[in-house]
């Protein structure tokens, strides 16, 4: 008999995770969970747990992880509405947001909401939006060519429009976001960039906001839109892409759009450096070569690698382009023009020499220590490679740069990472990544507040790859569930790790430390200021013990402030005034050492 329709929160509260999972691993008792071998890498121990209670699922070997719904799509290779649907049969209910009337529905409402948004952005309320993309280079000759459009200022405007569809509708499609407080616009005041499908019919959104955090925002996954399975300008790349097999693989809107207008209709853009397999896929379908051209620092970062990872796994050339300092491709169009581009696109080094380069930069390969760095970072990046020849080239790359035999080089990569402490910028790095960890691990395993870290931290000073599930805490999400539903698969990926790594941490000494080494100047400054006053009020109370702890923190928080203030470029009154109060706390300190004697 058939069942009745629900959404999919519903259905997956419904589903026995472990049964589901058992039927293609192996699972056995490990603590509060379960383990297995990991279905989706080679895998000698068990590297996979299962948690029942939270229904997630992450590989501490490969990095994959997810929920139920996301583990049988991987390993059936199905789509997210396919999935949805054969897991609500098992539960006796039914899931129809894949029939072609409700998808068509979806879709019409969806081409609504990208009508109004184009209205307001030629109405008076979108002036500033139509003044960002004129002085961006985006002339109203190409905002209908892409669907540019502005959201509205205000909570309900999306709301209240089409009301007429029900919230529940709205919520569905990513336009409304159920907070603490009620239900409200997902997209406000933002300049708006729709997302397409294959044929061209927007699917979701990306706001690009005026002011504040964060700068860029997407639609959610909806059964419309899964941002791990689509790039960004596909429709109308890929007409190029299929006659010169190759594509452009870029970050952002802006990127494709300057890119575009440059006459380089092959470009599309990732929405973010976190590629995925679905997105691998996706442009293996139509092109047998990927440029990736990201900015230096976003190119070099960790997700990158590891899209140019699976991007090569799927039988891509992968080639990354070398950007100049400082430059993403849209300035780099806006102020050389199309040559200027495609003269750095010509020049792009296979992936594998890009990585090595990149260490070559990072490291001093004269020196022991620097050796050591050096294939300590090559070789989780060797191990990802699949091919024997790649792997092959990689290795003698690795032994002429270091000047170290070819076997020895070879052992050393097929080795496990040894833990080496780091000085400088490499320990703060290093630190950062630890406690942003440790951070997201307590909140999403329940033992900390989100409210008591944004107290202290902003934001923005998270990671690039960690801000959409810090986006989800901002907005008050504290359901599981309802964080993964929110994020894309590397997202997914990374807020099941944290949910299910056991390490034990300790919450008062992680927020302290994040305050230490992941804040950056606002929140420092703003602790220092309180440091500075409990310093003073201790002192006069004569509370010496209280006053030294106190001494010793602000000691530490100006570390991390010289750091985070260089990173920024401050001038040299800050510096000035901040050395000013290293005095005078170098004054008090030795008459309280007076005092005390």
């Amino acid at each position: 008999m058939p069942g009745r329709r629900a959404d999919v929160k519903e259905i997956k509260a419904r589903l026995d995770v472990f049964s589901i999972i058992s039927r293609y691993v192996t699972l056995t008792k490990s603590g509060s969970g379960f383990k297995g071998k990991c279905p989706f890498h080679k895998d000698d121990t068990p590297s996979m747990t299962v948690s029942v209670e939270k229904g997630l699922w992450h590989c501490f070997g490969c990095g994959e992880g997810g929920d139920v719904i996301a583990f049988v799509m991987k390993i059936e290779r199905l789509s997210f509405i396919e999935a949805v649907r054969r897991l609500a049969e098992e539960v006796g209910m039914s899931f129809d947001a894949t029939e072609d009337g409700a998808r068509d529905e979806l879709r019409s409402i969806m081409a609504e909401v990208a009508n109004s948004f184009a209205k307001n952005l030629r109405s008076d309320a979108g002036e500033k939006a139509r003044e960002y993309l004129l002085n961006r280079g985006y002339p109203e000759s190409c905002w209908m060519t892409y669907g540019l459009g502005y959201a509205l200022p205000g909570w309900e405007n999306v709301k209240r429009t089409f009301s007429k569809h029900g919230e529940a509708t709205l919520l569905e499609l990513g336009l409304l976001v159920q907070g603490e407080n009620g239900i409200y616009d997902r997209f406000r005041d933002r300049t708006i960039f729709p997302i397409l499908d294959l044929s061209g019919r927007p699917v979701g959104f990306g706001g690009r906001a005026f002011e504040g955090e964060p700068k860029y925002l997407n639609s959610s996954q909806t059964p419309l839109f899964d941002k791990g399975q689509l790039v960004y300008g596909i429709s109308w790349a890929r007409e190029r892409m299929s006659q010169t097999r190759a594509a452009v693989l870029v970050e952002g809107y802006t990127d494709v759009l300057s890119l575009q207008q440059a006459d380089i209709l092959n470009a599309v853009g990732s929405m973010g450096t976190s590629l995925t397999q679905g997105q691998a896929e996706l442009l293996k379908r139509f092109v047998d070569e990927v440029v990736i051209a990201y900015d230096q620092d976003a190119a070099g970062s960790a997700a990158s690698l590891r899209g140019m990872q699976i991007l090569r796994n799927v039988g891509l050339n992968v080639r990354v382009a070398r950007l100049p300092t400082g430059e993403d491709p849209d300035g780099l169009v806006r102020k050389g023009g199309a040559e200027a581009m495609q003269e750095v696109l010509d020049a792009a080094l296979p992936f594998h020499e890009f990585f090595i380069e990149s260490l070559k930069a990072r490291h001093d390969v004269t020196t022991v220590r620097g050796k050591e760095r050096f294939l300590e970072e090559a070789r989780e990046f060797s191990q990802a490679i699949r091919g024997v020849v790649l792997h092959n080239e990689v290795v003698r790359l690795i032994s002429d740069l270091t000047e170290m035999r070819i076997e020895f080089v070879r052992n050393e990569l097929a080795g496990k990472p040894q833990s080496r402490s780091a000085d400088g910028s490499a320990r703060y790095e290093m630190e950062h990544e630890s406690i942003e960890n440790d951070i997201l691990s307590l909140v999403l395993r329940g033992d900390l507040p989100w409210g008591k870290v944004s107290a202290l931290v902003d934001p923005e000073d998270f990671s690039e790859a960690n801000r959409p599930i810090v986006s989800c805490l901002q907005n008050g999400l504290t359901d599981l569930s309802e964080i993964l539903a929110e994020l894309d698969e590397e997202g997914a990926r990374r807020a099941s790790f944290y949910a299910l790594d056991d390490k034990p941490i300790n919450p008062e000494i992680a927020v302290r430390e994040a305050v230490k080494w992941i804040a950056r100047l606002p929140a420092i400054e703003k602790r220092l200021l309180e440091l500075a006053q409990m310093i003073k009020d201790s002192a006069e109370h004569e509370d010496w013990e209280l006053w030294n702890k106190l001494v010793r923190d602000q000691a530490e928080l100006l570390i991390a402030w010289k750091r985070a203030k260089d990173a920024t470029g401050e001038g040299m009154h800050e510096q000035q005034d901040h050395e000013q109060q290293d005095h005078e706390q170098q004054d008090k300190e030795e008459g309280s050492e007076s005092e005390g004697s």
